[in-house]
């Protein structure tokens, strides 16, 4: 499965595995947008660095909206599903213990 670029805006958070481990940061800067673009990133410990958004390392954590990754991954899918599922885990319990 090919994995989705994501265009990055200022104040996401972002991940970066680098080989000496896990750098967090915010996105500050749109440098070029696009799907082979970049942005500059405040890391936690101050510094600044622009990274290519194709770069496989970066990871979007959270939108500056408060979404996750994976909320935008499953954005197409219907909220009222999860209420759905968690009735019928509801009344299987209540069935099970009744």
């Amino acid at each position: 499965m090919a994995q989705q670029r994501f265009e990055y805006q200022v104040g996401d958070e972002v991940s970066f595995a680098a080989g000496h481990g896990m750098q967090y940061g915010e996105v500050i800067r749109i440098v070029a947008p696009g799907p082979d673009g970049a942005v500059e990133i405040q890391w936690e410990d101050g510094r600044r660095e622009i990274k290519k958004t194709r770069d496989r390392a970066l990871r979007l954590l959270r939108r500056a909206t408060g979404l996750s990754e994976l909320d935008e991954q499953r954005g197409h899918r219907r909220h009222s599903l999860d209420d759905e599922i968690a009735e019928v885990r509801r009344s299987d319990i209540r069935r099970r213990h009744g």
